[in-house]
């Protein structure tokens, strides 16, 4: 079966998320093993591609399996509903297509890593004040 992996971003007006989501989803395509044939992302809003355009770009690659994932770290109004609604709507554009929404980031253990390395980085490179 083919398996895509689609990585569902917030979107913004600033070229610089942009640039940091494609260089992301570069990143995430290195790793990427037998489990998925291809790696792709959609916005849920301002930023292009949109969800939609991710998973038919997708679908035109003839995956058979999309896995959603959404880079969200709080679980607000639009892991809440937003994109359940986006979901639903792409499921039934695409009944053949096994589309399944994985879970959004949250608490996870390895982003209190990043915290904890970006507050030791930042004593490192600062001048201490007395």
């Amino acid at each position: 079966m083919k398996r895509g992996l689609l990585i569902l971003v917030h979107g913004s007006k600033s070229k610089e998320a942009d640039e940091i989501t494609k260089e992301l989803i570069r990143k995430l395509k290195h790793k990427l093993s037998d489990e998925f044939q291809e790696v792709a992302y959609g916005a849920l809003q301002i930023s292009s591609p949109s969800v939609e355009e991710g998973i038919d770009n997708l679908v035109e690659n003839e995956m058979e399996e999309i896995i959603v994932v959404p880079m969200f770290i709080f679980q607000g109004v639009h892991v809440k509903s937003d994109i359940p609604d986006v979901m639903e709507n792409i499921k039934n554009k695409y009944p053949q297509i096994n589309i399944k929404l994985g879970k959004h980031i949250g608490a996870d253990d390895r982003l209190v890593e990043i915290l904890y390395s970006r507050a030791i980085d930042t004593i490192a490179c600062r001048p201490k004040l007395s």
